[in-house]
């Protein structure tokens, strides 16, 4: 698919509650009864109110044994927590059907899961549903369960496309052999490149499902503020041991509110309104200047290497030796995995860049 598309969004502040420039989108899991959402709504209020509140509804479970949401009758547990503590409330909808309900039961925003954004057939039906009723309700487009980067822009596209602008995408990492400690790989390169894509797009991050452990959320949540997320879904349980569904990633309000403090939400919202000082900006474009230089005499050696091995490629060639040689190979990327730490660079970042430039020598030979 071509990414090069350009999206018709509303700027985040003109539809986010209270004009907000960085959501906290906090509730539990899945929604298991009217105690249980109150409660939980309750203790966010008294520790730190969140933007928006959300809870599955319907959960698209792998195992059909597993809690899968309390249905429909959640939707009027949620007015509830609407009406009384004066939340915007939010949840997942799967088709059409699901949609209709939360709108006429006045869900202020919903969001798509990994599993239906990876579906083009479903994104349709819902968008379309979306054009026939004439709804106005915002939506966050959470990213394909692998890691599609098209996959995910395609349905926040069709989102867009069916005259929906206000829109936000929600990163929850990608299912991955390699992600443990981790729930689910972050590979922040995806979100990283959807944002450069398109700047005027809101990411959302969700550390809870990245983490899948309430004791690692803290730091996913860090990482995404420094990444410039526009906001974060974490999930929240009045008692999180007892939780139905994905008990191990959800915190207590009270553990919220730590986290929360400890990023200084406040002041993110502040800096996003402060223009930089005249010291800050000349000491920056100085130091990008620096880089500029760098990668361009970087760029010009990795030039001066792909011609010496086309060169070694003739010569294999010629002497009839097979491309790939891998007792060299093994004595050059330990050597430059050496050279790499004395340097202060990781071996995980030596490996990956080495790999990347050894598949593009072997091509060329």
């Amino acid at each position: 698919m071509d990414i090069n598309v350009n999206l018709n969004i509303e700027p985040f502040n003109n539809w986010s509650p209270a004009g907000r420039d960085f959501l906290v989108i906090a509730g539990p899991c899945a929604a298991e009864s009217e105690y249980q959402l109150l409660t939980t709504a309750a203790q966010l209020a008294e520790m730190c109110p969140p933007h928006i509140f959300r809870a599955g509804v319907w959960k698209a479970r792998t195992n059909p044994d597993d809690f899968a949401g309390a249905g429909e009758p959640a939707l009027k547990w949620l007015a509830m927590v609407k009406h009384q503590f004066h939340f915007p409330v939010a949840v997942e909808i799967m088709n059409e059907h699901q949609l209709k309900l939360a709108a006429d039961n006045g869900i202020d925003y919903v969001w798509l899961g990994a599993r239906t954004t990876i579906n083009p057939d479903a994104v349709n039906a819902i968008t379309a549903a979306v054009v026939r009723n004439n709804y106005n309700i915002p939506f966050f487009v959470k990213n394909p369960i692998t890691p599609d980067l098209n996959a995910w822009i395609g349905a926040i596209k069709r989102v867009n496309n069916a005259g929906i602008t206000k829109i936000a995408a929600i990163h929850r990492g990608f299912q991955s052999v390699y992600a443990p400690p981790l729930r689910n790989e972050p590979m922040w390169d995806f979100p990283v490149k959807l944002k450069c894509l398109f700047p005027e797009l809101p990411l959302i991050c969700d550390p809870s499902h990245i983490a899948g452990n309430a004791d690692l959320i803290a730091a996913i949540a860090e990482k995404a503020t420094k990444l410039d997320f526009s906001g974060m879904m974490i999930e929240t349980h009045c008692n999180p041991d007892k939780a139905l569904s994905d008990s191990k990633q959800q915190l207590t309000s009270q553990r919220l509110k730590c986290l929360l403090n400890d990023i200084n939400i406040n002041k993110i919202n502040t800096s996003r309104h402060t223009l930089p000082s005249n010291d800050y900006v000349d000491k920056i474009n100085t130091l990008r200047q620096l880089i500029d230089s760098l990668d361009e005499n970087m760029l010009g050696t990795l030039a001066k290497r792909f011609d010496t091995v086309k060169e070694i490629g003739e010569l294999k060639k010629n002497a009839n030796i097979p491309a790939l040689q891998t007792s060299r190979w093994n004595e050059l990327l330990k050597n430059r995995i050496e050279v790499g730490n004395a340097a202060g660079l990781p071996e995980d970042f030596v490996n990956e860049l080495m790999d990347i430039i050894h598949k593009y020598s072997i091509s060329l030979q």
